[in-house]
């Protein structure tokens, strides 16, 4: 058995044993790289029923627990003994966290609720895992790792939680109201990921966990391996101790999916009574992706005690994610006939129809990632004497995001008419929640190769890399025992970040016909085709040769086999049924490059129409655009100097802290001015009467070509002043009241600040002279100068514990957010080739206020006093309500009209946020059993103002979710058992529309995934 020796700083204690997993003692010690709170209550887990073989240390109680139970009291202890609000989760043992992602644990905290899709504009395609995180219905979420940066490239600011596995962390702490200590940047709160350290247990200790996932519908399993060796020993030079650690984590599911398109309102006069108008969809599809990840986690962490009053603590993480997926999507776009519908706020939705001769599109996408980020860091740690310590902190970050997007489509024709009536006749029926479509006429067509032709390409590219240096220094001094004032505390952090972004926009290119293709356009190229038979465009007019977008006639004999029939094979588990056949792009050919795509799909192209793929070159010639605002190269810096002054107070039942936190941000970026180009006949003859109110535009563009302009520094400075209050009031030993007060701030996203401006000139139907303003004369921008978003909050608890393990407690929030991300219109000023002229700009703005509310109640208990074996009982629950009035949501790319304009909807509410969310847990932990039943809940949210493509508001009903695990000590250093995620296969259902009326658009299905898991501890 190892063991572990347990003291205050600079003292050793006597050594208490174990058995089972690691101790949570680093839970409150490493919270943060400065200094940590006083010492917890020390939860030890011991093999169950057995009471600890060593007696505690005089100044310290020791409660013997196991299993979730010891993860579940370690949290409680964190919470209790906390200088601030704080909510953890923790793990006893290495790969023992309660949930498969770092995401979806924690969703178990009360106040935080998860988005399921990768982004919030992207509601076709589900996340594998959980993606976004919201504390208390805001998604301004700091991230750190050991109260240190930690940040994905692709964004800049926070962390992609499923890009870190969650194996190898100790635990989660989720601040919600933070101390003046504790890093700026957080308006929603504050998530803490700890790893393990070599002192956190005295001697060696070897882990190894795996387990073996099972997705039911994906048909398929996959293997991850943890694995822990730690060490310390007692030397000439000092303590020294030693931890590496590693995981493996594979993981893949499928998603099922039938989505419509917008609601248009369909007026039919002639109709049947009560069908004279109708809410009629525009589109109607079926999806299937397929995803899977590998993630790899490494860490590595030596400290050294040269001195009883003096530690070093050096420390290496990385962490890599390689996602993939693949996608066939199939749909109709064009409006359906109908049957019968049912009634919404008192308007008539379509849920039984049908497509005659319908148009289909198919295609398949490919997606890939790889995703890594570097964390190192150095910790200095020295307390001479009673009174004083201090403590210094390095750290290196990096993190790098390479993301290849490649998708191709067929489309659905009957050789060689292509524009005749032979298409399919599609039925649907949409009531309740299982959809269905089928097939009633010409069905067979369908798997015929010969009836489909290459429709078009599309691929985006992005190469992401950000870093960042941060070094802090802090000293406290420790006032005698008998004092009111415990400590003071100070210090400084400085920073330096980077971020380079190097994206393309969403480059679609034209293969052969379109259904919406009009005459003189590409002529169809069948699948069963090798290339241009002749050169006639669809009019029946020769092709000029010349051009051709690359050679005219190109023959490819292996573009037949670029396309594969794919079947939906037991859609949603059999439940709903479609098409189930159509010809593809191959999965061959999207996954082995879009240069060897190209050598096949090069022979589709003529009548200069065609795609070729993007390359490294392809960043230099992208501008930020309506598909991609982060389109180009941009390079932006950011520098912060912070300090800090904390003082710590108590005697009897009060205590607290209260400090002032003030910190300096300057940014810079590189940036430039785009000029849109005029196309008159003016600039032939500008001296034309019609052309006199063109004629300063013209000059102003460079004769009307356009074109970039030099690039430009643009700096931005600004300070903010942060003051925080905690106090606590202990009432009974254990009934405690928490009251906190702070302001605290976020700063806008890197995309949001990046410095361009692309103006435009309107010109009037003859083309002869401008529009009158503001349509003459419009821009759109970037901003520089964005200030951060600001919160004055309060927050009051009451925390009652009992027991060994248990707790009840109410929580109350208040925040008053002001400097909310807007989009704005404003008149500027800008000279170009010696003309000055005023331009109406939209641009990222400060501007709107607004209030959020709410209150938490959670309530964790152990059934000890229940006879024999249902005294291992226990149950864990939470309820959050959160409110909001005022705010406004911010439009991802204010180059997107649509974007602008639903983001500026003021019926609508903020995004992300649900109204209620609750968590039950039914747990059992006796004789060598520990066993969980957990269900999570949130009810209808705004997931998005403009979905892409849908260019609409997108909502996300109700959704709960069931989980459980179960858990078996076969000896005290040997635990087999099985986790489950999703037992309900619950279906998600999303919404679109506007506040008042948004019919269902979407039903998705996704994978149960069953768990085997082994554990070792030695």
């Amino acid at each position: 058995m190892a063991e572990l020796s347990i003291g205050r700083s600079g003292s050793r204690a006597k050594p208490i044993r174990y058995g089972v997993s690691t101790l949570a003692l680093a839970a409150a010690g490493w919270a943060m790289p400065a200094f940590a709170a006083d010492d917890p209550p020390v939860v030890v887990a011991a093999p169950q029923d057995q009471p600890s073989e060593t007696p505690a240390s005089e100044d310290q109680d020791t409660i013997v627990v196991t299993g979730i139970r010891a993860s579940l009291t370690s949290a409680r202890n964190i919470k209790r003994n906390a200088d601030q609000i704080v909510d953890s989760v923790t793990a006893q043992d290495i790969g023992a966290l309660p949930d498969r992602s770092v995401s979806e644990a924690l969703q178990r905290i009360p106040g935080i609720t998860l988005q399921r899709t990768n982004e919030n504009r992207d509601p076709a395609r589900l996340a594998a895992e959980g993606g976004g995180v919201f504390i208390r219905g805001l998604s301004w979420v700091r991230s750190e790792i050991n109260g240190r940066d930690v940040f994905s490239a692709n964004n800049g600011r926070g962390l992609a939680f499923e890009d870190v596995s969650p194996d190898l962390l100790a635990g989660i702490d989720v601040y919600k109201n933070p101390s003046a200590e504790m890093v700026e940047g957080g308006v929603g709160g504050i998530v803490n990921l700890r790893t393990r350290k070599p002192f956190d247990q005295d001697g060696h200790l070897i882990a190894v966990s795996g387990d073996y996932n099972y997705a039911d519908m994906r048909e398929k399993g996959y293997w991850s391996a943890n694995a822990l060796v730690s060490n310390r020993w007692e030397t000439g030079l000092g303590d020294i101790g030693i931890l590496l650690s590693g995981s493996i984590n594979n993981i893949g599911n499928r998603t099922d999916s039938i989505q419509l398109g917008t609601y248009t309102v369909r007026a039919n006069a002639g109709g049947p009574a009560g069908f004279q108008n109708i809410l009629v969809p525009s589109s109607l599809g079926w999806r299937r992706i397929d995803w899977q990840q590998r993630r790899v986690s490494v860490d590595g962490s030596i400290q050294w005690r040269p001195s009883p009053d003096m530690t070093f603590t050096a420390e290496a993480f990385l962490s890599s994610a390689d996602p993939k997926d693949m996608e066939h999507a199939e749909g109709v776009y064009s409006l359906p006939d109908y049957e019968s519908s049912y009634q919404v706020n008192g308007d008539k939705v379509l849920e039984v129809g049908s497509y005659t001769n319908a148009n289909m599109d198919l295609d398949t996408r490919y997606g890939a990632s790889h995703k890594v980020t570097r964390d190192y860091s150095l910790n200095w740690r020295w307390e001479p004497g009673e009174h004083w310590a201090f403590s210094a902190d390095v750290q290196r970050i990096t993190s790098e995001a390479d993301v290849l997007s490649f998708t191709a489509f067929t489309e659905f024709g009957i050789a060689p008419g292509f524009f005749n009536a032979n298409r399919p006749t599609l039925a649907f029926d949409l009531r309740g929640d299982s959809p269905s479509v089928r097939v009633t006429e010409n069905g067979a067509s369908l798997a015929n190769q010969n009836n489909y032709w290459w429709a078009a390409a599309m691929d985006h590219l992005e190469d992401n890399r950000a870093g960042e240096w941060a070094e802090r220094f802090d000293v406290e001094y420790k006032f005698d025992d008998d004092s009111f004032l415990k400590s003071f505390r100070a210090g400084m952090r400085a920073t330096d970040r980077e971020a380079v972004t190097r994206q393309t926009g969403y480059n679609w290119g034209l293969l052969s016909q379109q259904f919406w293709g009009a005459a003189g356009s590409a002529p169809p190229i069948f699948l069963n085709q090798t290339g241009f038979d002749t050169f006639v465009n669809n009019n029946g007019t020769p092709a000029d040769p010349s051009d051709d977008f690359t050679q005219a006639g190109v023959r490819n004999p292996g573009l037949p086999g670029q396309a594969e029939q794919f079947n939906y094979n037991d859609f949603f588990r059999g439940k709903i049924g479609v098409p189930g056949v159509g010809w593809f792009p191959s999965v061959d050919l999207m996954t082995n490059g879009t240069a060897n795509a190209y050598d096949y799909l090069r022979a589709t192209q003529s009548s200069g129409w065609g795609w070729a793929p993007l390359t490294e070159d392809s960043y230099e010639n992208a501008n930020p655009g309506s598909d991609n605002v982060l389109g180009g190269i941009a390079r932006q810096s950011e520098k912060t100097l912070a300090g800090y002054a904390m003082l710590r107070f108590g005697s009897g039942i009060v205590d607290g802290n209260i400090g002032i936190r003030v910190v300096r941000t300057r940014n810079e970026a590189l940036g430039y001015l785009s000029l849109g180009t005029i196309t008159s006949s003016c600039q032939a003859t500008p001296a034309a009467p019609a052309c006199a109110g063109l004629t300063q535009a013209l000059a102003f563009s460079n004769n009307g070509a356009g074109g970039r302009l030099s690039d430009a520094t643009y700096k931005n400075s600004y300070t903010d002043v942060l003051p925080t209050l905690n106090l606590r009031i202990k009432a009974t030993d254990d009934l405690q009241l928490r009251f906190a007060a702070g302001k605290a701030m976020v700063r806008p996203n890197f995309s949001q600040l990046r410095p361009y401006a692309s103006l435009s000139f309107g010109l009037n139907p003859a083309g002869t002279g401008l529009l009158p303003q503001p349509l003459g004369l419009t821009g759109q921008a970037g901003n520089p100068y964005l200030k951060p978003t600001k919160s004055t909050q309060f927050d009051f608890s009451a925390e009652y514990y009992f027991g060994r393990s248990n707790s009840l407690t109410f929580a109350a929030f208040y925040k008053d957010i002001k400097d909310y991300i807007i989009s704005g219109n404003a008149n500027e000023t800008f000279t170009s080739n010696g003309q000055t002229l005023t331009f109406n700009v939209t641009r990222a703005v400060n501007g709107e206020k607004g209030r959020i509310k709410g209150v938490e109640l959670a309530y964790t208990q152990f059934f000890d006093m229940l006879p024999g074996a249902l005294g291992g009982l226990g149950f864990q629950g939470n309820v959050t309500w959160v409110d909001s009035t005022g705010g406004a949501n911010q439009p991802v790319n204010t180059l997107d009209p649509n974007q602008i304009n639903n983001a500026n909807d003021t019926t609508l509410p903020l995004e992300g946020l649900s109204k209620w969310s609750y968590n039950v847990a039914a747990i059992y932990e006796k004789y060598g059993i520990s066993a969980r039943l957990a269900y999570n809940w949130r009810s209808e949210y705004l997931l998005t103002t403009s979905a892409a493509n849908l260019n609409a508001p997108v909502w996300s009903e109700d959704y709960g979710q069931l989980d459980g695990s179960i858990l078996f000590s076969i000896t005290n250093n040997v635990k087999i058992g099985v986790q489950a995620t999703n037992l309900l296969n619950t279906r998600t259902f999303l919404d679109v529309g506007g506040a008042v009326r948004h019919p269902r658009y979407s039903w998705t299905d996704t994978d149960r995934r069953i768990a085997g898991l082994l554990r070792f501890t030695f």
